[in-house]
């Protein structure tokens, strides 16, 4: 196949140099519009994609596109040959050409109806999340005193079935045993539900941020937990930044170590990062003149929420503290 491939390029490029020492301008029109009509098609394609990557086929348009443009050039040239045999292999040219694009459209409504599935089939499933979970409040409801039980019967019996399961995992009795458990899933989205639990123990966040093969994605649901070890929140802070968005996490979390904590609030020039070190818990009067400072330097120097907070707490909290201090 390999060998064949070669065989028809050569004779591509041959005919092409072919026709540029006869000096044969015929055709730049038909190469022009078929260059433009596989970009076209080609980015209208790759943006009908959802993947991540998709757009790295960008890229790659441009060799397509230069392709069909010299199969529609060698059509226009050779379809008025004298010879039967070079007549024919011009239509051949202008079919491969049109494949070009021909196939991008084909992708490209692989693409709407792949998405048009994966939307019906998630909604489906948040309709079953939300009734799932009714069901959840109404047995925990109708056994007073036995929600722990009935938790560990519920993960027993819908073992594999994560619409039941990511519910039960919000709950507030499930047990750091269960989570510790769930959290081995390799259902990413049910590790992740698992260590964001309130009730996960210290030893399982640890677990998966020093040994899971996909840590970076359980970075901000580790940044936000109130029983990540300190010296594992100091680490995810001064380490290369693999998501955005941490220091967010962070600036909110009241076991984040101080050292942290005067990082942000010196470096941040976020009004959302402003915002969590307000909310923080753990905060401290200190913190008022950095966090007053950097939201000034932010993008919204003037952020209501921001403000109304940082006024309320000197009025208050802070009301009898010194700058100094």
């Amino acid at each position: 196949m390999r060998f064949l491939f070669l065989i028809l390029l050569l004779v591509i490029v041959g005919g092409a140099i072919y026709l540029l020492l006869k000096k044969r301008w015929r055709g730049f029109g038909w190469a022009l519009s078929a260059f433009l009509l596989v970009m076209l098609v080609g980015i209208w394609a790759i943006f009908q994609s959802r993947s991540s990557t998709a757009a790295i086929g960008i890229l790659f348009l441009p060799f397509y596109g230069l392709f069909a443009g010299v199969m529609a050039w060698l059509f226009a040239n050779l379809r008025v040959a004298e010879r039967w045999g070079w007549r024919a292999f011009g239509w051949f040219c202008l079919a491969a050409s049109l494949s070009v694009p021909t196939v991008f459209i084909f992708q490209g409504f692989d693409s709407i109806a792949l998405n048009e599935s994966r939307d019906a089939k998630y909604q489906a499933s948040l309709v079953e999340i939300a009734k799932n979970k009714a069901n959840l409040a109404e047995t925990l409801a109708n056994n007073p005193g036995r929600e722990s039980e009935m938790i560990d019967a519920l993960i027993e019996k819908h073992a594999d079935d994560r619409n039941h399961l990511l519910p039960i995992l919000e709950s507030r009795y499930i047990s750091a045993e269960a989570l510790d458990h769930l959290a081995r899933s390799e259902d990413l989205g049910i590790a992740l539900s698992a260590i964001r639990n309130p009730n996960c123990r210290a030893e399982t966040l640890v677990r998966i941020y020093r040994t899971h093969a996909y840590s970076d994605y359980f970075f901000q649901a580790l940044a936000a937990h109130a029983n990540t070890p300190p010296e594992i929140l100091k680490e995810l802070y001064q380490r290369p930044a693999t998501i955005n968005g941490l220091d967010r996490s962070l600036a909110s979390n009241p076991v984040t170590p101080i050292e942290v904590i005067r990082e942000i609030m010196t470096k941040t020039n976020e009004s959302f990062v402003v915002q969590r070190l307000l909310e923080n818990p753990a905060l401290d009067c200190s913190w008022l003149l950095p966090i007053e400072a950097a939201l000034k330097r932010s993008e919204r120097p003037a952020d209501g929420y921001s403000v109304n907070r940082l006024q309320a707490l000197k009025s208050t909290k802070c009301l009898n503290t010194s700058p100094a201090h």
